[in-house]
């Protein structure tokens, strides 16, 4: 299937492992030119070289802490001087600051989790919009959200309610640029895996062994991250990367040119709320 992807410039955000770095490389299996984005440029180097390798017609790393206020305009002007304008915006970037009840919360973590999920989108979007109404080639949109903004997750109330943020930006957005013809959708993964262990090395991964937020989890943690654990249909109990890269990719593509204000949920079915007993455990 041509997905008139071929050459086209795409942007996205925390690029560096994990989703993202499934995200980037399935454009880059499309022909895209791929602005990986990220803070860890050794990391951000090898996922250039494997969007190359699969084809990519440019692919660059762009460090940016997207956390900064200026960072986001900046990063979109770099990748608008290299490729001479953009037309996909993938915001994934992402996390989540603690698994904690609420009630033991701080607000330190709920402006993390506001930060990371949401004004990241928001100021990169910002910067990338005025470009996308200029060019007028149906620029497309995509935000990586949560099912967690769907239904929820236990011990993670900040974090669940900057997920479901993401599809009220999501739907309004896509209502006040429609007739600019640029889509804005979202994809909801529930649990992710690279199918390579190794590309959770970034420091800026949460699973990342000696940065991440699991590098010397309690015991309170690990019973709480047990509980977050919910059970699919499926034989296995999380998604690939480029399962979500995929879906990111079809919501780019000429075949989704009248899809808009919507969202692909990518949970194995854990919203159905049932596991026949002889499926084994994944």
């Amino acid at each position: 299937m041509d997905t008139g992807l071929g050459g086209k410039a795409v942007i996205v955000t925390g690029a560096t492992t994990n989703i993202g770095r499934g995200i980037a490389r399935s454009f880059a299996m499309e022909g895209a030119k791929v602005a990986i984005c990220g803070r860890d440029a050794e990391a951000g180097a090898v996922v250039v070289a494997e969007a190359l390798a699969a084809g990519a017609a440019d692919a660059v790393f762009l460090a940016a802490d997207l956390l900064e206020p200026t960072a986001a305009a900046g990063m979109v002007a770099e990748a608008e001087a290299r490729f001479g304008g953009i037309d996909v915006l993938v915001n994934n970037l992402g996390g989540s600051a603690a698994i904690t009840e609420f009630a033991d919360s701080t607000e330190e973590q709920w402006r993390y989790d506001l930060d990371i999920n949401v004004m990241t989108m928001l100021r990169t979007t910002r910067a990338v919009l005025p470009g996308m109404i200029a060019r007028r080639r149906g620029g497309r949109i995509i935000n990586i959200a949560s099912t967690a903004g769907l239904v929820g997750d236990v011990y993670l109330a900040s974090y669940s309610a900057a997920k479901a943020a993401m599809y009220g930006f999501t739907v309004t957005l896509a209502m006040e640029t429609g007739r600019h013809e640029i889509t804005v959708n979202a994809v909801a993964p529930y649990a992710t895996v690279p199918a390579n262990p190794a590309e959770q090395a970034s420091r800026g991964s949460r699973f990342n062994p000696v940065t991440g937020m699991f590098a010397n989890p309690s015991a309170d943690t690990l019973a709480m991250a047990e509980q977050i654990s919910r059970k699919t249909v499926l034989p296995r109990s999380a998604a690939f990367t480029d399962e979500i890269g995929g879906a990111a990719v079809y919501l780019a593509s000429r075949q989704a040119a009248f899809v808009t204000g919507e969202t692909i949920v990518v949970d194995g079915g854990i919203r159905l709320g049932w596991r026949h007993p002889e499926t084994p455990a994944g």
